[in-house]
């Protein structure tokens, strides 16, 4: 089964060119693990220093594989400590739903991180899916897709003690990227009436993070 690896990385503010061209490098080497399907790479919008990499792997074995040489946390703990405050944290993920509108080019994206309560799990994979499916219906997203898995434990370089700086919660995480062609697309998405309310019931059983990001070509 096709898995998701998300890597995120926060990077010390002022120092941008550097930390995307090393993180590039990053993206670079991984493209070769075999068992690769494909990378993508999102920077933070606003003034946000960090990067996103998303990694698809043919299944959970390839990536295992792959841990030695083409672990992207790793790689970057390895070539840019310095630029980092800390370290990355890493999910793994299976694909539950996805959209994408060819004709629409992304320009601007968000990521949508829940960590979910056990007993809500199900009920908010539901939930999440519909909210999407009705939305898609409407021309505002270029691209999406939810995932859910897990937290990998955090990323630690024997060399610097650094440490990820959220730690492993139970329960169920999702990820839902979403993208749009422009801002005003993305106002109109977040401003539906029936993805408010399930925005509401998600913050009832959950702890969400959002990062506003940009598709990095």
């Amino acid at each position: 089964m096709e898995l998701l690896v998300a890597t995120l990385a926060h990077t010390t503010r002022g120092l941008n060119d550097e930390a995307l061209t090393r993180v590039r490098l990053v993206v670079d080497t991984v493209k070769n693990a075999p068992g690769m399907i494909n990378a993508r790479l999102y920077a933070g919008r606003g003034g946000d220093a960090c990067y996103l990499m998303l990694t698809s792997w043919e299944d959970e074995e390839f990536w295992q594989k792959a841990q030695e040489r083409h672990n992207p946390g790793e790689l970057l703990l390895n070539s840019s400590s310095e630029l980092l405050t800390t370290a990355p944290e890493q999910w793994q993920m299976h694909y539950l739903w996805g959209y994408s509108r060819p004709s629409a080019q992304p320009t601007i994206a968000a990521m949508h991180l829940a960590t979910v309560r056990p007993d809500q799990a199900e009920r908010v994979q539901r939930a999440w899916i519909e909210s999407l499916q009705r939305q898609a219906m409407q021309p505002t997203l270029a691209f999406a897709f939810l995932t859910r898995g897990k937290n990998v434990d955090s990323v630690t370089h024997p060399g610097n003690g650094m440490t990820s700086g959220q730690e492993s919660t139970p329960g169920s995480t999702f990820l839902n990227l979403l993208s749009w062609p422009g801002e005003t697309q993305q106002k109109e998405f977040y401003s539906d009436q029936n993805y408010k309310a399930f925005r509401g019931f998600l913050n009832q059983v959950s702890m969400e993070r959002i990062l506003t990001l940009e598709p990095q070509t």
